[in-house]
């Protein structure tokens, strides 16, 4: 039996044993893949063809390893423009074996889940308390601690207020009142004139 399937946007004609490249998918080396896009599925006597929708079959593939494909070289250049560019491309790909070609939807594995114990909820609400009253308790600490340290401020500022209103009533007011002697004015002297010379 073999089928053509389609994977990122290329055809593969497959059959049991067969190794094929297909583009990368993220997956650990080892593992099973099912490859569900079936085109065609023949066996020799008869053919199924999807007809708007894939094949109602299934691809099982293992993973072998994951490669890299030949470096593509891309040139690009603008004559008369001293344009020239060069790029290289290597695809990801990964490498399948085909392990078995079959009819029908492939079976989901059944996920099963271990239910975890449900807590009670009195516990719960406690703990949420217990630290919302303890965050509260150290914002009031903290509160009566930047009022003590703003008491401090206030008296020092007064303090610093009337030593600055003491300085100034014990200097002299004459001292205060006395300015600088004006600085003397400068008289300018005339630059002579040029007379023009007698050629001119």
């Amino acid at each position: 039996m073999y089928a053509i399937l389609q994977h990122g946007g290329h055809q593969y004609r497959v059959a049991s044993g067969d190794r094929i490249l297909v583009d990368r998918i993220p997956v650990e080396v080892g593992s099973t893949v099912t490859l569900e896009s079936v085109l065609l599925l023949g066996d020799g006597a008869e053919t199924d063809v999807a007809k708007g929708s894939p094949v109602e079959a299934s691809v099982t593939a293992t993973v072998i390893a994951h490669r890299r494909g030949r470096k593509i070289r891309v040139f690009t250049y603008k004559p008369k423009k001293r344009h020239r560019r060069t790029l290289g491309y290597r695809s990801q790909l990964t490498e399948l074996l085909i392990e078995e070609v079959g009819r029908g939807k492939a079976e989901a594995k059944p996920k099963t889940k271990a239910a975890a114990p449900k807590r009670a909820a009195a516990p719960k609400a406690a703990a949420k308390a217990d630290p919302i009253e303890a965050e509260a308790e150290a914002v009031a600490t903290e509160a009566a601690a930047i009022a003590v340290e703003a008491e401090a401020a206030a008296v020092e500022i007064a303090a610093a207020g009337e030593a600055v209103e003491e300085a100034v009533e014990a200097e002299p007011a004459h001292e205060a009142a006395a300015e600088k002697p004006p600085a003397p004015k400068r008289t300018r002297t005339p630059k002579p004139k040029k007379e023009p010379s007698d050629g001119a």
